[in-house]
């Protein structure tokens, strides 16, 4: 269990990272896929095989995946806050807190990608230098148009960060008292985001208002999952019914076309699916394994440098392409490249991540460095 993440609240949520779990295999092998389609140019398929690929081509959506659970993580202590009467969010230690746990590991890699490509293809580091600066403070997206050119999946962290800014604005809303009024409103913004996400073009499609539909469904997935007053019983319970809803659910996720209105209504399918995990018999003993939870819980250190290692160790990996069954190629590539991710990602959260989740450890870190200096 040294492998399990550290929370601010001391309550792990075992579902929640099992979540998370899909979401970072999807993103992986979409960018595995990527690869093998770079390197295979125009894909044979059977017919039988036109389904899975289609899955792996739709991986990518393990982002809006990741912006539900982001919503639903933070919007539970504002939850807490204006519904329970629970401790009030001091909004210097959130930002503190969201600063010491995710700014060393994203710097981290920032820097390895950028000696990375110092290497190969020999990028000289001056030329690098803005879009480094630019990605450290997220503002590539804005500075250069562009997704992150050290680490393109930073464009994601960008918008990440944009709601982590807005979300103690968004909170209030949890001090509507109505259930029914508050959840409306919620549904409202989140079609309202939808929306936008078909006129959304340029530069505010790399924004959190053309994904708020996603954060603001998790806000929605913490209400609805929040315990009741005593005496009026769970909104949601436990049934074999949700199980089906997984079962429906997960494969269409990434079946839909790749289409605006695709990702206009992705939350209200996610929604259900994700209950599914946490009501369903079958989901939630699946989502509560251990190797999934915890394989899940180091998503962040697999989100970060997964790219890096593709990059790297498909140059030995490509030789075993054959060219002949395109699925067989995929299958052997996520074996061969995942030997390297799995190792290499879960060194990089024992070593950087996780003791970054500890909120105390800047004090713990300048105690020692004063210890030793005196």
């Amino acid at each position: 269990m040294q492998l399990q993440r550290i929370t601010a609240g001391g309550r792990w949520i075992p579902e929640i990272d099992g979540l998370r779990f899909i979401a970072i295999v999807a993103v992986i092998c979409f960018h595995i896929w990527g690869q093998l389609s770079h390197v295979t140019g125009s894909l044979t398929l059977r017919p039988g095989e036109m389904g899975v690929a289609r899955m792996l081509q739709n991986g990518d959506r393990g982002v809006p995946l990741f912006f539900v659970i982001s919503g639903y993580i933070l919007g539970k202590p504002f939850l807490e806050q204006y519904l329970r009467g629970g401790r009030p969010v001091r909004l210097g230690s959130y930002f503190i807190r969201r600063l010491t746990r995710l700014e060393p590991p994203y710097i981290l890699s920032l820097l390895l990608f950028t000696a990375a490509f110092m290497v190969y293809p020999g990028v000289p580091f001056r030329l690098q230098l803005p879009h480094l600066v630019a990605s450290v403070f997220y503002f590539h997206n804005f500075a250069f148009g562009t997704i992150s050119t050290i680490n393109f999946v930073a464009w994601s962290l960008e918008v990440e960060v944009q709601f982590y800014i807005l979300a103690p604005l968004l909170g209030t809303l949890f001090a509507i008292r109505n259930s029914l009024l508050r959840r409306s409103v919620l549904v409202a913004l989140v079609l309202l985001c939808g929306a936008f996400h078909l006129v959304a073009h340029g530069l505010w499609r790399m924004t959190i208002f053309n994904f708020g539909h996603f954060f603001l469904m998790g806000f929605l997935m913490a209400d609805l999952m929040a315990s009741r007053p005593a005496g009026t019983g769970p909104l949601l319970r436990p049934s074999p019914g949700w199980d089906v809803v997984g079962l429906i659910g997960w494969p269409t996720i990434f079946l839909l076309p790749r289409v605006d209105a695709t990702m206009q209504w992705l939350p209200f399918l996610i929604l259900p699916v994700y209950l599914s995990a946490f009501y369903g018999r079958v989901g939630n003993w699946f989502f509560r394994r251990k190797w999934v939870a915890l394989t899940g819980g180091m998503c962040y250190s697999f989100y970060l440098i997964h790219m890096l290692i593709i990059s790297v160790a498909f140059k030995a990996t490509r030789h075993l392409v054959r060219f002949e069954d395109v699925m067989l190629d995929f299958v052997i590539q996520f074996a061969a490249l995942g030997v390297c991710i799995y190792p290499v990602c879960t060194l990089y959260f024992v070593l950087i991540e996780r003791p970054c989740m500890d909120s105390a450890w800047p004090r713990k870190l300048w105690s020692r460095a004063w210890s030793l200096g005196r």
